[in-house]
């Protein structure tokens, strides 16, 4: 059975998405093992200037490095990327 790691940075506050992320979980669980992993998050200043930000997100940008296991395929997601169906995004990983 495939293992699927979700490596994140900071925590579900509400209880309205940890619940969705158990349903998502028990959905998945005839398909795949999966594992999620939340990181802390780094502190910043209140007003952190660009060199601090930059410090922050390469200690986080390490914390999910360190926690990758060894010959995983990886599929950085953020923000910024392309959106994805759950149907496309679905074919991208039975590709693998």
């Amino acid at each position: 059975m495939r293992t699927i790691n979700i490596i994140c940075v900071g925590t579900l506050k509400e209880k309205y998405l940890r619940e969705a992320a158990a349903e998502y979980e028990k959905r998945l669980s005839p398909y795949c093992k999966l594992k999620i992993t939340e990181l802390s998050e780094y502190k910043v200043s209140d007003k952190p200037s660009p060199s601090e930000i930059e410090r922050c997100i390469e200690a986080e940008g390490a914390a999910i490095l360190a926690k990758i296991p060894q010959n995983a395929v990886v599929a950085a997601m953020c923000i910024e990327g392309d959106m994805l169906s759950s149907e496309d995004f679905s074919k991208r990983l039975s590709s693998l």
